[in-house]
């Protein structure tokens, strides 16, 4: 086998769920594809929760027990101040695009929001780099902005998206005195708008 394809299989290797006994979570940071009765699944753990996601459908028999969708947080609750500090940092910046980061320390377990390095930020569009992280620390939240423009996930946003597990923020009508936001679970290609009201300063 090509020495690429082995290093992708043990990326994201594929396993059998058991019929008798529970599937045994990941130990460690990763993702497998779990294959069941009633599907295919993708699991993921982060140091910060563990998803299991069904992807696809079986069309036949086979000798595996079934499995269902969760989710599992493993950290503190997510500290609305950071989102709210990300908003007013929005506001402040309310005639371009802007962006940063909740990350999750795996060791301190603290939260802390960071500012993205901006390569190139207007009105409507926004290229910027992720800042450093100590190799400990993780994304949970990956913060934009859309300036005067109303909150939503655009097309780009989508492609952005579409490869990462994280939650995705974005922040609206960021010159108004009452800004909107949006924000959504994203698990490879899947969205999840998380459905709660963001209270403004």
């Amino acid at each position: 086998m090509d020495k690429r394809d082995i290093a992708l299989q043990r990326a994201c290797p594929i396993v059998a769920m058991p019929m008798y006994s529970p599937l045994e979570p990941l130990a460690q940071n990763g993702e497998r594809i779990v294959m069941a009765a009633n599907g295919t699944f993708l699991e993921v753990r982060r140091s910060w929760a563990r998803f299991v996601r069904k992807v696809g459908e079986i069309s036949t028999v086979v000798p595996f027990g079934k499995l269902e969708e969760s989710t599992i947080y493993l950290t503190t609750k997510l500290p609305r101040e950071l989102l709210l500090e990300f908003m007013e940092w929005a506001r402040e910046d309310s005639h371009v695009e802007i962006g940063g980061n909740i990350v999750w320390n795996e060791v301190t377990k603290q939260f802390r929001l960071v500012r993205s390095g901006t390569v190139h930020g207007t009105r409507s569009r926004l290229d910027y780099k992720i800042p450093d992280l100590d190799p400990n620390e993780q994304i949970v939240v990956d913060c934009h902005s859309h300036s005067t423009g109303k909150a939503f996930f655009s097309p780009t946003d989508n492609e952005d998206d579409a490869h990462a597990v994280k939650m995705a923020f974005v922040v609206g009508h960021c010159d108004r005195p009452i800004q909107s936001v949006k924000m959504r679970l994203c698990i490879r290609g899947q969205f999840t708008i998380l459905n709660f009201q963001l209270d403004t300063p």
